[in-house]
């Protein structure tokens, strides 16, 4: 599985590079007021990020590549030139819809390896194309990767309310995974953990600060507790939140 993960990183990582240079030689039409090309590098430039977006969609994390790879990677996630030229194309012509709006024939081939029984396969892929890829650096804990796969999952197959608690259990996960490494306690080797919430919000001051923290914050007390905070109202909501933000870290 690795082995195949590996060759399926490496195809994604040359396929990215594809993509870029794809938009670079449809600037370059522009500016050399080469039109005649223009439709065809449009044309490539789609099918390589649609070829780039669905090959993402198999890696929730891509995790341990060098500085190039993961410039490369982050930058395919990002607005290309190419898509500015094709909307102000589409306003020009009046036309209605995405260029990157997958055709009948396009959603069943790249969706029949990720159809779930009970969803359709073309809601399915248009939803996880909408996600990120976290590129990172250093290499997380395999119980961290698998959560952020079940909420990346749960996302595209439309459970809101799983992505809600994914999400707080991936900030604990990921502070607990940052205290281990930071030496501020051993590791533990239980995926589940019972931690009370006023220690859990020391944790996040103990590797954050300033709109990190608060940002944290906000994920873990308020973000990833709708039925709470919809219960509680908006004053008690704020009270709460400008008190877990201001305690000393």
């Amino acid at each position: 599985m690795s082995c195949y993960r590996d060759k399926a990183l490496k195809e994604l990582v040359r396929d990215a590079s594809a993509l870029i240079e794809a938009d670079r030689r449809v600037v370059k039409a522009i500016v050399e007021s080469d039109f005649e090309s223009l439709p065809t590098l449009i044309s490539e430039f789609r099918e390589k990020k649609i070829k780039v977006q669905s090959g993402l969609s198999e890696f929730p994390v891509v995790e341990g590549v060098d500085d190039s790879a993961r410039e490369v990677l982050a930058r395919v996630q990002r607005k290309f030139p190419t898509d500015s030229v094709i909307e102000e194309l589409k306003r020009t012509v009046g036309e209605e819809g995405s260029l990157y709006e997958l055709s009948d024939e396009e959603a069943w081939e790249l969706g029949s390896d990720l159809l779930y029984s009970w969803i359709s396969h073309y809601e399915y892929v248009r939803n996880i194309f909408k996600v990120n890829t976290l590129i990172l650096r250093t290499t997380i804990p395999p119980s961290l990767r698998q959560y952020i796969l079940e909420a990346r999952n749960c996302f595209a197959l439309e459970q809101n309310n799983a992505v809600i608690s994914m999400c707080r259990a991936i900030l604990e996960a990921a502070t607990k995974d940052l205290c281990e490494k930071k030496g501020f306690f051993e590791p533990h080797r239980e995926k589940v953990i019972e931690i009370n919430p006023e220690v859990f919000n020391q944790l996040i001051g103990a590797i954050s600060s300033g709109k990190l923290k608060r940002r944290a914050v906000k994920i873990y007390y308020r973000d990833a507790c709708p039925g709470l905070f919809t219960e509680i109202g908006q004053s008690t909501q704020t009270k709460l939140f400008e008190s877990f933000a201001r305690q000393p870290t």
